[in-house]
């Protein structure tokens, strides 16, 4: 190959030099450019649609919300018992989407639940319920961050509260 190159005059390598760095700008601008742009525009588009499906899904709970059909409004203790009230909250937990980690409760009183890695969203959505549906208060709540726009909560809550 060398050979070769070294035989032909300086302006056939020239040309050969331009020819070889016209073909590695159209191979970079046809397999590597146009579909990285084309997937760019196909993202943006996907995050516009996104936007405007989380928008008519919040303005339809605002308004479900503002004429109370959201919540039921004749909110009613589950049971005397704890053992209903767990049951009760822990199956309106997992309506919503939420895993308990844990769920501690010795006591005749309260009942704690701890959640690994949840949607914030999800924790609210669910204590409006159990609030709404079983008259659960809360008594304490504790949200950290556990990276990922994910978080780590502790709620504890007590059966048909003051």
């Amino acid at each position: 190959m060398t050979e070769w190159w070294k035989t032909m005059a300086p302006r056939e390598r020239l040309l050969i030099a331009i020819a070889g760095v016209l073909t590695v700008i159209v191979i970079g601008w046809q397999f590597v450019l146009v579909p990285s742009m084309a997937a760019r525009a196909e993202a943006e588009v996907r995050l516009n649609e996104a936007d405007r499906s989380l928008a008519q899904i919040q303005e339809r709970y605002g308004l479900q919300r503002a004429f109370g059909s959201a919540a039921p409004t004749n909110a009613r203790p589950t049971s005397a018992n704890i053992e209903d009230f767990k049951a009760a909250v822990t199956g309106a937990a997992g309506d919503v989407g939420l895993a308990i980690a844990r769920l501690q409760g010795n006591d005749t009183t309260s009942v704690r639940l701890i959640f690994e890695n949840v949607d914030p969203r999800l924790i609210f959505i669910w204590l409006e319920s159990v609030q709404a549906n079983h008259s659960g208060q809360v008594t304490r709540f504790n949200m950290e961050q556990s990276g990922g726009g994910m978080v780590r909560a502790s709620v504890d809550l007590m059966p048909g509260g003051s």
